[in-house]
C-alpha cells in the first residue's frame, strides 16, 4: 500500500491489507514516537502523535523529507520477542562510477546509486504490546527483506502479514530463505536515474491484464511434488499457435517459490506482455532436488518435467521454443544441462555462476547462452572466460546488483525483454566479425560489397526467416570458399571468415 505523509504524520484508514487501523494506547504511540525520533534525529510534533500506524507489515510512504521520496513503514508482531532485527538486501552501490567502493546506507540515495551493496541490517524500535516498527527509505522496485528474531541469524523470518506463497514441499524453518518483498514506484525527481525507473517493470499495474500462477502437482519417482507455473494473461488451451516455455531455475537456500514471489516472475512476464515487449509465454519454475541431480544433466527434466508440461499445457514442443535459465547453483544446473546436450533448450541463462561449460561440447552452437550477474556479485561471470567460448553463441551482460535478486529480477527482465527469441540479438556480433573480416581481406569493391549485402541480408532475416537467414550465410561460405581457390583470399583469410559464419551456421541449422 502507498499513502502520502510527511515523515512523522499519518492518517488512519484502511491498511496494506484492507483491514481497518484501530487505535493504539496512548503509552505504546508516545513510546514510538520517542524512539523514531532519537533514529530519525526528529522531533516528533505532538499533535500527530495519535496518527502513528502500527498495522503489522509494511506501508509504502510517500514521503517528501526522503532521499528517494518514500519511505517503508514496517511494523513486526510478535508478543514473545525480545529482540527483532530488520534485514533487508538495500545497501547501496555506485553504478554510475564503478571505481567508487564505497556502500551507501539507505537514507544516503542519490541519483547513480543502486542496490546491491549488501544486507542493511537493524534493531526494529519496540513500542510494547509485541509491535516493532522502523522506517527506511527505499527506492523503485522489488525491495526484498526479512527479520532476524532474538538474534537468531540462521533463521530468515517470514513477515506473518506480507507472506511469499510458499510451494507445499519447498523448504522449511531454517533451511528456507525467507524474502518478503515489497515495491517501490519511481520518485523521477528525487530518484532521478534511468536505470532505476527501469525497475518499475517489478512493480504490479492495476490497469494491465494479469496472468495466474500457482502450485501444480505431478509425479516423480512415486512421489508427489510442485513445481510453479505461470500462465500468461488469456492463456488459450486452444490457441492455434503452442505457447514458448520459460523454465526458471533457483539458486541454494530456495526452492521453486522465489522466482514466483521475490524474483517477480508474474509481474515481469505481465507488464512485459502488455507492453508488447515479449511473447506470451508459460514459465515453470523447478525444484532442482527433483531434477535428477548436477553432474548428471538433470534426467529427470528430460524424462519427467518437460514431457508432463508439453502434455498438460499448449505449449511447444520444440527446443528452439524453450528457455532455461538459473541462478547461483541453478546456473551451474543450467550449464550441467548445456555440457550434457545444449539442443535440449534453444535459450539458456547461466546467471551468478561462474562459466562452467565445456567449450568442446558437441552442439555447443545450437543454443543462445546469456551470461549475466550482478556487478558486484561474487559469481559475476568472468568476461574473458565468456569469450573464450568459442564455439558457442553467448552474450554476457552485467547489471547493478550483488549476488542477489537485485541483479537476478534485472537479469529476468533483460533475458525476456531483450534475447528471447530475437537471434539478431545474440548473433550480430558474430555478423559484425564477419563484415569486419570482409572488410580487411583487401577483396575489391566488387567481391567486398557482394560479400558484405549478403551478411546484412542474413542479418535482416534473423528473426522472421531464419531458415532464409541461414540459406544466405550458406551463400555467403560458398562464395568465400570460390574466392579462396581463386587465390583472392588467402587461406587465413577464408579460414577465418569460415569458421565464424559457420559457427552462426551450425546455429540456424538448429533453429525451426
Amino acid at each position: 500500500m502507498i499513502r502520502q505523509r510527511s515523515r512523522w504524520a499519518g492518517t488512519r484508514g484502511t491498511g496494506a491489507r484492507g483491514r481497518p487501523r484501530g487505535a493504539r494506547p496512548q503509552a505504546l504511540v508516545a513510546a514510538w514516537a520517542l524512539a523514531s525520533s532519537v533514529a530519525f534525529g526528529a522531533t516528533v510534533p505532538a499533535a500527530h502523535a495519535d496518527e502513528v500506524d502500527l498495522t503489522p507489515g509494511p506501508t509504502i510512504v510517500e514521503d517528501p523529507a526522503s532521499p528517494t521520496g518514500y519511505t517503508g513503514h514496517f511494523v513486526y508482531h510478535d508478543p514473545e520477542a525480545t529482540s527483532v532485527r530488520f534485514v533487508a538486501d538495500i545497501m547501496l552501490r555506485d553504478w554510475e562510477d564503478p571505481a567508487d567502493p564505497t556502500v551507501y546506507a539507505p537514507d544516503e540515495y542519490r541519483p547513480g546509486l543502486m542496490r546491491g551493496g549488501g544486507a542493511y541490517d537493524a534493531q526494529m524500535t519496540e513500542v510494547g504490546d509485541g509491535y516493532w516498527t522502523i522506517d527506511v527509505p527505499l527506492a523503485a522496485g522489488t525491495n526484498q527483506y526479512w527479520f532476524y528474531v532474538d538474534d537468531d541469524t540462521s533463521h530468515w523470518v517470514t513477515d506473518p502479514a506480507n507472506p511469499p506463497l510458499y510451494a507445499p514441499d519447498g523448504l522449511t524453518g531454517t533451511a528456507r530463505r525467507a524474502f518478503n518483498k515489497v515495491n517501490v514506484p519511481y520518485d523521477p525527481v528525487k530518484q532521478d536515474y534511468a536505470p532505476l525507473a527501469a525497475r518499475e517493470i517489478e512493480n504490479p499495474r492495476p490497469d494491465v491484464p494479469h496472468g495466474t500462477w500457482s502450485y501444480v502437482p505431478f509425479q516423480v519417482d512415486d512421489t508427489t511434488r510442485t513445481m510453479g507455473v505461470y500462465l500468461p494473461p488469456g492463456y488459450d488451451p486452444d490457441r492455434a499457435e503452442p505457447y514458448k516455455s520459460i523454465y526458471m531455475q533457483h539458486g541454494g537456500g530456495q526452492d521453486q517459490s522465489d522466482w514466483m514471489n521475490i524474483g517477480s516472475v508474474p509481474v515481469i512476464m505481465d507488464n512485459l506482455i502488455a507492453d508488447g515487449l515479449t511473447e506470451p509465454a508459460v514459465v515453470v519454475t523447478a525444484n532442482v532436488d527433483y531434477l535428477g541431480g548436477i553432474g548428471s544433466g538433470s534426467p529427470n527434466l528430460r524424462d519427467v518435467v518437460l514431457p508432463f508440461v508439453e502434455s498438460t499445457y499448449n505449449v511447444s514442443t520444440r527446443a528452439s521454443d524453450r528457455a532455461f535459465a538459473g541462478l547461483s547453483m541453478g546456473s551451474i544446473v543450467t550449464q550441467d544441462i548445456i555440457d550434457h546436450d545444449p539442443t535440449l533448450f534453444g535459450y539458456y541463462g547461466p546467471w551468478s555462476g561462474g562459466v562452467r561449460v565445456d567449450d568442446t561440447t558437441p552442439d555447443l552452437a545450437a543454443p543462445y547462452i546469456l551470461y549475466g550477474g550482478g556487478a558486484w556479485d561474487f559469481g559475476l561471470p568472468d568476461p574473458d572466460a565468456v569469450d573464450a567460448l568459442d564455439r558457442a553463441v553467448v552474450e554476457n551482460v552485467v547489471v547493478a546488483g550483488a549476488h542477489d535478486f537485485n541483479a537476478w529480477n534485472q537479469l529476468f527482465t533483460v533475458f525476456a525483454r531483450d534475447y528471447l527469441w530475437k537471434p539478431q540479438a545474440f548473433l550480430a556480433d558474430e555478423l559484425d566479425d564477419l563484415t569486419r573480416g570482409v572488410a580487411g581481406s583487401g577483396l575489391n569493391q566488387g567481391n567486398s560489397k557482394a560479400l558484405t549485402l549478403k551478411l546484412d541480408r542474413a542479418f535482416d532475416l534473423l528473426d522472421e526467416d531464419p531458415a532464409g537467414a541461414l540459406e544466405t550465410l550458406e551463400a555467403f561460405t560458398a562464395q568465400v570458399d570460390g574466392l579462396a581457390r581463386a587465390g583472392k583470399l588467402t587461406d587465413e583469410q577464408a579460414a577465418g571468415l569460415a569458421a565464424t559464419a559457420e559457427k552462426v551456421v551450425a546455429n540456424l541449422r538448429f533453429a525451426p
